[in-house]
């Protein structure tokens, strides 16, 4: 029964994600205008906070799935947006599992969720303009230089410029997902809509034993 829940419970967490992500309700990261923060990795989050990783994961791939189906630039824009999630819960997940209270797990979900993030999209970002977008880092420097007033020279100085302030919107995106949706969570706990479920894994975790 709580299996078939989970399973349920993730795949309308991950339906819900694909669904914000193509809504208009996105806005553009100012240095780079075409990386844009949304709200749909929320329902990926709160999966992953109150059920746990393997919801969390199925969730994840769920969204993924669904934006190669309808979302944008697809299959590589949906499939950034999987790294970039998959990532940040994987290194969440390992922050949760090393630690032995509720707020050292916290904060290391968040300091390694952010540091996997950054290295993955990192990678990728490079990558992919590598292989598919040569022009990619000049375009992006060009961006970042029109707004900061800089000037930026060579191939090289592009590409950290770039990766650097991807790096900061990563960072910025997984405080706009993790932290709304603990304040969240709290709500649901407080409101009694989780009974069924027991209680969340972020919480439960520390309940069990650790060795």
């Amino acid at each position: 029964m709580r299996k078939s829940i989970l399973a349920s419970s993730s795949a309308i967490f991950g339906a819900l994600a694909a669904v914000l992500a193509i809504l208009p309700i996105s806005f553009p990261y100012p240095l780079i205008p075409y990386l844009k923060f949304d709200p749909a990795e929320l329902p990926v989050a709160l999966a992953f906070l109150a059920l746990g990783p393997i919801p969390g994961f199925l969730s994840a791939i769920t969204y993924w799935i669904i934006l190669l189906l309808v979302g944008e630039f697809s299959p590589i824009g949906p499939t950034m947006k999987f790294l970039a999630v998959s990532s940040m819960l994987l290194g969440a997940w390992a922050g949760f599992k090393v630690s032995k209270t509720w707020r050292g797990g916290l904060a290391l979900s968040m300091i390694l969720g952010g540091f996997l993030r950054v290295l993955v999209m990192s990678i990728s970002n490079y990558l992919v303009a590598v292989l598919f977008s040569p022009e990619f880092f000049e375009i992006a420097a060009r961006m970042i230089s029109l707004s900061l007033g800089i000037k930026v020279l060579g191939r090289f100085s592009s590409i950290l410029l770039v990766l650097a302030f991807t790096s900061l919107f990563n960072i910025l995106h997984l405080l706009m997902s993790l932290i709304p949706t603990l304040a969240a969570l709290r709500y649901l706990l407080r409101g009694g809509f989780l009974p069924s479920l027991g209680k969340p894994w972020c919480l439960a975790i520390f309940e069990r034993d650790r060795v």
